[in-house]
């Protein structure tokens, strides 16, 4: 009873599922906080200590990241920011830093000067956001930027490399919770990086987030999430801009009631955006779709039952297809079960080896377990692919 609940305490602090970090990974935490006879007495303890579940929850948090981790991101942003007079960005959460650093340099590559940028990053890590600052990184962190000239950007330090200063002071580093840290925003963000994230939350906390995150954002900005995270952006409010592997989306225009007098001016259109609505009926499903396009139709308009109907009725004539297994592992996140969730990504992979998203999907399940060198694994496959 006092397991759940802590669950239902971390859940209720910082938006965690327990089945998104694996039950075992947080049963092994409290193992090593206090006895089995004396969970009880730990939960008390956390209900009264903020300091002690500020330590539980810099033992769950798992700080695995890279630079320039995915890359296409990357490349989608260098390409964005070099039409852009300034950028104002932010990167929750943002781990021990190598993404916002990796935004810097990816702006400093398209030409901005550090002046006509601002970068906030927040985590809710004091130990991550420490190391941050810090901007001293070993070998394991670098395993996304042979394309960059790592020694404009870097120079050796005791411990490995350390980010130069100029670097550094275009990014703001905060601690903060980003459930409660944006109570009324006072500014607004040209580009959101909130990457791998949602996969650990629940429905009701990913719900949350999306709101502060359609807050933050600006009109015509750009929300960048993670690979198996993109099912989980509700389709009647942002808009995918269609990128391979970028995973970035806009705010959905609004649409306007105009009356018959009102002069119709053709509204400025969000770069490659086309405003989606969620109906509020059933989808009328299109005669001549496969049962695969219609669970992909209905995944979008936020169906999720549906679309896991329509994949089943496709199974029942094709076993063989690595679409429809990882459709199903998508589905079964987005419904946070993500034992159900890892088993079709693993079927998929078995089926197509070099299936994109299955490999970064599971290989964020396994970092959210904390099976680090199962996910490393999983990591180098993913190199392998990148062009």
């Amino acid at each position: 009873m006092s397991f759940a609940a802590i669950a239902a305490l971390l859940n209720q602090t910082i938006g965690i599922d327990v089945e998104g970090i694996g039950t075992r990974n947080l049963k092994r935490v409290i193992a090593a906080q206090c006895d089995p006879e004396d969970i009880p007495a730990y939960f008390r303890t956390l209900q009264s200590s903020p300091q002690a579940l500020e330590t539980l929850i810099e033992q769950i948090v798992i700080p695995e990241t890279y630079f320039f981790r995915d890359r296409k991101p990357f490349e989608f942003l260098i390409e964005q920011a070099r039409s852009r007079e300034s950028l104002r960005i932010l990167s929750a959460p943002c781990s021990t830093g190598e993404e916002p650093y990796s935004i810097a340099i990816s702006l400093l590559e398209a030409g901005l000067s550090v002046d006509r940028f601002n970068i906030d990053a927040i985590d809710i890590s004091k130990t991550a956001i420490a190391k941050a600052k810090r901007g001293i990184y070993g070998k394991n962190s670098f395993r996304g930027e042979a394309w960059i000239d790592r020694n404009r950007y870097f120079q050796p330090a005791q411990d490995g490399h350390e980010v130069k200063s100029f670097v550094r002071r275009a990014i703001n580093f905060y601690q903060g919770n980003i459930l409660t840290a944006f109570p009324a925003a006072q500014v607004t963000y040209d580009m959101i990086f909130c990457r791998n994230l949602l996969i650990y939350l629940s429905r009701a906390a990913c719900e949350q987030v999306f709101n502060t995150l359609e807050q933050l954002l600006s009109p015509n900005g750009l929300l960048f999430v993670g690979a198996s995270e993109a099912a989980k952006v509700p389709g009647d409010r942002f808009t995918s801009v269609r990128q391979p592997f970028t995973f970035a989306f806009q705010k959905t225009a609004p649409v306007k009631q105009q009356s018959d007098r009102e002069h119709r001016d053709i509204p400025e259109r969000p770069m490659m955006t086309k405003p989606s609505v969620t109906p509020s009926k059933p989808i009328q499903q299109p005669t001549g779709l496969t049962d695969l396009e219609l669970a992909r139709q209905l995944a979008n308009a936020g169906k999720i039952d549906a679309a896991v109907a329509h994949c089943n009725a496709h199974l029942q004539h094709d076993l063989t297809n690595a679409e429809v297994y990882t459709l199903l592992g998508t589905l079964h996140q987005v419904k946070a079960e993500i034992t159900h969730a890892e088993r079709y990504f693993q079927k998929a992979l078995y089926l197509n080896p070099n299936h994109y998203q299955a490999l970064v999907s599971l290989a964020l399940i396994k970092e959210g377990r904390g099976d680090l060198s199962g996910a490393k694994l999983l990591q180098q496959r993913i190199q392998k692919l990148s062009p």
